[in-house]
Formats: structure tokens, C-alpha cells, sequence
């Protein structure tokens, strides 16, 4: 599959929240930053989108999610790419 969605947002504050982020997570449960493996469909200011992993590869775990500048309610996530669908799990690769 070339490009998959891991998850969709609807319209935010950007003020508030930041721009949804996706990345690979390494074997000892880091988020692994350096190389861009996806991007967030919506505009800078809080448009709705999709969040989108190029070229998902079968039992790699992805972190996503986005920061609440206030604190009181940041996303993260964790997903494993089962070679059709992104399948809910914790940062190590355990499914829930």
C-alpha cells in the first residue's frame, strides 16, 4: 500500500493545540524523529485532515499525535501497521 491514514481531525484551534505529528517508534519504545515518514493533510491554521503514513511497512509501530499548548489534554498515540490496517497498540508493539 503506498499511503495509509492513521487518523483524522476535525477542524481545531491551532492556538490551542499544535499540528498533528506521526513517527516511527524505535525497538526500545523512542520516538524516532530524524526521517519524515508522514504528513497532516490540513492547513497550518487548524484545518481539518488527515494524518497520513507514507508507505506503511507490515509490524512497524508509529507514534502520533498532537500537543495541547494549555497542558490539560496532549494525544499520543500508538499504532501497529498489520499490512492492511493500523491496529491500536502501546509503544513497544503490544496490541490492546
Amino acid at each position: 500500500m503506498r499511503n495509509a491514514i492513521i487518523c483524522s481531525y476535525d477542524s481545531f484551534n491551532w492556538r490551542r493545540y499544535s499540528r498533528p505529528w506521526v513517527c516511527r517508534m524505535t525497538e526500545r519504545g523512542g520516538y524516532d524523529f530524524d526521517s519524515p515518514i508522514g504528513t497532516y493533510t490540513g492547513a497550518e491554521r487548524g484545518e481539518a485532515g488527515d494524518l497520513v503514513v507514507f508507505e506503511p511497512s507490515e509490524g512497524v509501530v508509529y507514534g502520533f499525535g498532537r500537543k495541547d499548548y494549555r497542558g490539560n489534554n496532549t494525544q499520543v498515540r500508538h499504532a501497529i501497521w498489520d499490512g492492511e490496517k493500523f491496529v491500536p497498540c502501546d509503544k513497544l508493539g503490544r496490541v490492546k
